[in-house]
């Protein structure tokens, strides 16, 4: 097997256990309600340890996807690196709780949120990017389903509006548009995987 068939295989695997490990934790952890907690809260619960091995592959998927994709888009690719390091930065910073007003926010919730912030709003670009990047190899699929997650930020984004920095509430319906875009972002990683390891 190629170094670009085990990345793609990499990121496959990756995406995979990310997916499985949140569901899990929405069994293990049932007081985080999912339609208005952020996915970064499971990592305050007793089995924080299994978000932060979620936030750990998280960051693997797209990184390994960078890799297995350089040798069709190059540079064009990297953004999905970039991308990996809010992921992995996110599993040893903890977020605040979601409910905490942003002037009171503590230095490390405030670092958390920009790594989450790396990861959600710079995944779609990224995904555009390397979508033009690849694109003489394997055609504009790749660019054009990234039109799923910007869907997926754009959502997260028009119910986040409301909190207007004072913190989030059950009024506040974030936690399915986070949840969409985790799964969108490694759905794309699924597709562009797919895209090499079928590559002739």
């Amino acid at each position: 097997m190629s170094v670009t068939d085990l990345a793609a295989v990499t990121a496959l695997v990756a995406g995979g256990v990310t997916v499985a490990l949140v569901a899990i934790l929405h069994v293990l952890e049932p007081e985080y309600d999912p339609s208005w907690r952020m996915i970064s809260e499971y990592s305050f619960g007793r089995y924080g340890w299994v978000m932060r091995l979620a936030f750990i592959t998280m960051a693997i998927s797209p990184a390994a996807l960078c890799v297995a994709l350089w040798p069709f888009g190059g540079a064009w690719t990297v953004g999905l690196a970039a991308v990996a390091l809010g992921a992995l930065g996110a599993a040893f910073i903890d977020a605040d709780p979601i409910m905490t007003p942003r002037a009171q926010g503590t230095r490390v919730g405030r670092a958390h949120t920009v790594l989450g912030a790396v990861l959600l709003a710079g995944f779609p670009p990224a995904a555009l990017l390397a979508g033009f990047g690849v694109a003489p190899a394997f055609g504009w699929a790749l660019a054009v389903a990234s039109v799923v997650p910007f869907a997926g930020l754009v959502w997260f984004l028009v119910a986040a509006a409301p909190a207007h920095g004072r913190g989030g509430s059950p009024e506040i319906r974030i936690g399915w548009p986070d949840r969409f875009c985790l799964v969108a972002y490694l759905g794309w990683v699924v597709v562009a995987a797919l895209d090499v390891l079928t590559f002739v």
